[in-house]
C-alpha cells in the first residue's frame, strides 16, 4: 500500500475530518483522542469521538477515532486523514483505514520503515520515563505541530491535561514535536475558543438524571454502563450524587428500591447480562410501585457476549422487563443532547408514575463522546402525590389514575410496602376481589402513563420526502451522518418513546413502505414496527459485529436499498 503526506490541510465547512490513534490497552490511546478532541473544539469546531477496544486490560488492539468538521458531527467516518499507531499490529490492522492523501505515523521501533512517518516512539518515550511510561502524550506533540502550535502551546496543553506524570508527558511530546517539526510543514488551522465540552453518552445520562434531582446512583461495573458509576463518584462533591458500588447487581437494585422508600431519587444502570439478574427486584419495583429509574447500555450477547462493543440486541428485553403485568416506561435517545433530557424526563415520570422506568441506551452512545454546549432548560416537574399523615393513611389507595399518595418515613402513620399481592393498607392478602381490585389499579396506571408522556417529544424527525427511513437510539446518528453522503434525502424517523408507543403520532406512516435500519442479526425493530404499526419491509438493513456503520458505506446500501 502507498502512503501520501499531505503538506496542508484545507479545512472546508462540511469536510469530515478523521483521526485515528491505535495501539495496546495501557498506552493511553482514549485519553490522546480526547485530548486532540479537546484541541478540535478550541478551534470552533465540531468532534464526534468513538472508542474500539477489546475486553483487556493491557495488551490487545485498541484505537479511537475522531471525526470534526465545522458542521454538526453525527458519527465516526471509518476513512482517516490522520492515522498514529504505536504499535506493529495497529499498522496491520488501521492502514487500510487511510484515504488517499492522509497522513501516517508509525512507531518505528516497531515496525518496518516503508510505512508512512516512522518516529522512535518507544525510544523517545524511554528517555522522558525514568520507570514505566506511556505514549499518551505522542499524538498530542505530533498533532499539535502538524496544527502550527507553539512548543510553549503544546507545553500549557500537557500541563493542564495530565496531573500524573506531568514532567515526563511534558519532555516526550516535546521531543515529538521537534521530530515532526524537521520533516512536514504545518497544516493550516483555524482558532476560534468556544465554550463548548466534550461529553460521552453517559456523562450526559449522569447530568440529566442530576439535574430531575437524582440522590443515589446504584451500579455493579458492567460495561458498557460503568462509567456512569465512575463518573458519579468523581463528581461526588459538585454533585452532591451518592454513587454507591454495591457487590451484585441485586444488591444494587434492591439497595436502590430501598432508597425510594426512604424518599430518595435513586437510579440503577447495567448491561443486559447485569439487568438480567435485576428482573425479579423490577418486578417487584412494579409491584411495591417504587419511582426508579433503570439504565440499561447494550452490547452484543447472548450471555458475556462481546462486552465492549455496540448492539441493539436488548429491545424486546427492555420492553418485557420483569414478570407480571403492571406499568412500564421504555425510551430510547437519538442523540447526545437527548441522553441529556431524557434521563431527566424518565426520572420525573418514574416519580409522577410510581412506576420503574428503562433508558435504553447501546455502548455507541454510551462511550462515545461530542462536543456540546449544554443550555439552561426546564427540568422536568415531578408531580409526586404525597399523602397526609393521620391513622388510615394506606400506601396503595386505589385511585382513579392508578397513583396512591405517598409518605416517606419518618411519619406518624403507618407505611408499608409490600412485595407479595396486598390490599390498600398495604398488608398482604390472597383474597379474590383485593386481587382483583389492586391488579385494575395498577393497570390503569398504563393508560395513566400514555397522557403522562405527552408532554414531552416522543419522535423525532429528520429530513423529509418519500425515502422513509426507520430506526431507534444511537443508529439514528448513523444514519443522520450516512445522509451527508447520498443523493436520495432521507426521512428518518426515530421513535424515542417506545412504552407507551406514540401510536397516534406515528399512525400516518401505518401500512408504508419503509426501510429500517437496525444493529440486531434478526431485525428486532422491523418486527417491532410491524407488530405496532404493520410496516412494509422494503429492506432492513442490519449490521450485528458490534460496530457501528461506516456512514459512506450506509449511504451506498440506502441508496441501493431505494433502487432496488
Amino acid at each position: 500500500m502507498t502512503y501520501f503526506i499531505k503538506t496542508q490541510w484545507s479545512i472546508d465547512l462540511h469536510d469530515i475530518h478523521t483521526i485515528i490513534i491505535a495501539g495496546k490497552a495501557g498506552e493511553g490511546v482514549k485519553k490522546a483522542a480526547q485530548v486532540i478532541s479537546g484541541i478540535l473544539m478550541s478551534y470552533g469546531r465540531h468532534v464526534f469521538q468513538n472508542d474500539d477496544y477489546q475486553s483487556l486490560i493491557k495488551g490487545g488492539h485498541n484505537y479511537s477515532t475522531v471525526s470534526t468538521s465545522e458542521a454538526e458531527v453525527f458519527s465516526t467516518s471509518e476513512q482517516a486523514d490522520l492515522i498514529i499507531c504505536f504499535d506493529k499490529r495497529s499498522v496491520e490492522e488501521r492502514r487500510v483505514d487511510l484515504k488517499c492523501g492522509g497522513t501516517f505515523f508509525y512507531n518505528s521501533d516497531d515496525g518496518d520503515g516503508s510505512m508512512g512517518i516512522g518516529l522512535p516512539m518507544t525510544s523517545l518515550m524511554k528517555k522522558a520515563y525514568n520507570t514505566n511510561g506511556n505514549l499518551c502524550s505522542v499524538p498530542i506533540g505530533i498533532f499539535c505541530a502538524l496544527y502550527g502550535h507553539s512548543k510553549q502551546e503544546l507545553a500549557n496543553i500537557i500541563t493542564g491535561e495530565f496531573r500524573k506524570d506531568r514532567d515526563e508527558n511534558l519532555a516526550l511530546a516535546g521531543m515529538i514535536y521537534d521530530c515532526v517539526e524537521e520533516r512536514l510543514a504545518p497544516f493550516a488551522r483555524k482558532h476560534i475558543p468556544v465554550a463548548e465540552h466534550l461529553f460521552s453518552g453517559n456523562q450526559l445520562i449522569s447530568l440529566g438524571a442530576w439535574t430531575a434531582g437524582l440522590d443515589f446512583y446504584f451500579g455493579y461495573p458492567m460495561t458498557p454502563a460503568s462509567s456512569i458509576l465512575h463518573y458519579l463518584a468523581l463528581q461526588k462533591d459538585r454533585l452532591g450524587v451518592q454513587a454507591i458500588h454495591a457487590e451484585s447487581e441485586l444488591a444494587a437494585i434492591n439497595m436502590a428500591i430501598g432508597a425510594s422508600f426512604a424518599g430518595a431519587r435513586a437510579a440503577v444502570g447495567s448491561s443486559g447480562g447485569g439487568f438480567a439478574l435485576m428482573q425479579e427486584a423490577f418486578s417487584m419495583a412494579g409491584m411495591v410501585e417504587a419511582p426508579l429509574l433503570c439504565i440499561l447500555s447494550s452490547r452484543p450477547g447472548p450471555a458475556t457476549g462481546v462486552s465492549t462493543y455496540t448492539a441493539q440486541e436488548d429491545l424486546f428485553f427492555a420492553l418485557h422487563q420483569g414478570h407480571g403485568e403492571f406499568a412500564r416506561v421504555v425510551a430510547s435517545p437519538d442523540s447526545h443532547e437527548r441522553a441529556y433530557s431524557l434521563a431527566a424526563e424518565l426520572l420525573s415520570l418514574a416519580w409522577e408514575l410510581q412506576t420503574p422506568v428503562v433508558l435504553l441506551t447501546e455502548k455507541h452512545l454510551s462511550e462515545s463522546s461530542t462536543c456540546l454546549k449544554l443550555q439552561p432548560e426546564q427540568v422536568p416537574h415531578a408531580d409526586v402525590k404525597i399523602g397526609l399523615e393521620n391513622d388510615d393513611y394506606e400506601r396503595y389507595e386505589i385511585t382513579d389514575d392508578g397513583i396512591s399518595p405517598l409518605l416517606f418515613p419518618p411519619s406518624d402513620s403507618v407505611i408499608k410496602w409490600n412485595s407479595h399481592e396486598h390490599l390498600p393498607s398495604g398488608l398482604r392478602t390472597d383474597k379474590s376481589q383485593p386481587i382483583t381490585d389492586m391488579k385494575a389499579k395498577r393497570a390503569s396506571k398504563i393508560i395513566t402513563a400514555k397522557q403522562a408522556v405527552k408532554k414531552y417529544q416522543q419522535i423525532a424527525e429528520y429530513g423529509e420526502g418519500e425515502n422513509i427511513v426507520f430506526a431507534y437510539g444511537s443508529t439514528v446518528l448513523e444514519l443522520r451522518e450516512a445522509a451527508r453522503h447520498t443523493s436520495k434525502p432521507l426521512h428518518i424517523i426515530a421513535p424515542i418513546y417506545l412504552e407507551p408507543f406514540p401510536l397516534e403520532e406515528l399512525a400516518i406512516y401505518a401500512g408504508r413502505v419503509i426501510v429500517v435500519v437496525d444493529h440486531s442479526c434478526t431485525g428486532l425493530f422491523a418486527s417491532f414496527l410491524k407488530e405496532k404499526l404493520q410496516t412494509k419491509i422494503l429492506k432492513n438493513i442490519l449490521r450485528y459485529d458490534g460496530r457501528p456503520f461506516d456512514p459512506h458505506s450506509l449511504a451506498t446500501l440506502l441508496e441501493e436499498a431505494f433502487d432496488a
